[in-house]
């Protein structure tokens, strides 16, 4: 059974023209993609002096992923679609700062962020708005984001947004340096923008 890519599901959002050949329309399909190496993907933060964006080496996905879904008049669902994030592939900049990051996100105990891709879905107000639900999973709380996504096609197919989160939701505490005098803002995006090739 030949399936449509990932490429074809983003690109259907952007009134773009699937071809379809499968043999049973209820069932989930199943793509395969990586991300190609000038892909980002960042948390940003700040504190009362200064800004801060831990990059994520996106090298560290070796493997293919795999993406399931099933389309929707409107819509795309998702499922077993997830992207684990190691904690210590973030660089922060510097050994200090990698290491108060970590400590934040009890790598020890909770060592990866996951990111569940759930639906990707047409906004009533604009048919050419793309929103992505996704789930988060920091030290096993998981939250729920509903994340506005732009699609690049030009030059290749680039997938980007921004998503603020506070981290008081996954009960995570900022750290205080120098005495309390620095004191870091609990709320942070993460930022991203991949460019997706089918397997």
């Amino acid at each position: 059974m030949m399936i449509r890519t990932i490429s074809l599901v983003v690109l259907f959002f952007l009134n773009s023209i699937f071809t379809v050949f499968i043999e049973n329309d209820e069932a989930f399909k199943e793509a395969t993609i990586n991300f190609s190496s000038d892909s980002y993907l960042k948390i940003n933060g700040k504190t009362n002096v200064n800004t801060f964006g831990c990059a994520f080496n996106i090298d560290a996905f070796s493997d293919a992923i795999k993406v399931n879904f099933k389309e929707y008049d409107s819509s795309v669902k998702f499922s077993n679609t997830t992207l684990r994030l190691s904690n210590i592939e973030f660089d922060c900049g510097g050994k200090a700062i990698n290491k108060d990051f970590n400590k934040l996100l009890n790598s020890e105990e909770h060592p990866e962020i996951v990111l569940n891709l759930k639906e990707i879905s047409k906004t009533e107000e604009d048919i050419n708005s793309t929103i992505a639900t996704v789930e988060i999973i920091i030290c096993k709380i998981s939250k729920t984001y509903k994340i506005p996504v732009s699609v690049d096609s030009k030059n290749g197919l680039y997938v980007s947004g921004l998503l603020p989160i506070n981290i008081n939701d996954f009960n995570l505490k900022a750290p205080k340096k120098m005495l309390g005098m620095v004191k870091v803002s609990p709320k942070i995006e993460i930022e991203f923008s991949l460019k997706i090739n089918e397997v």
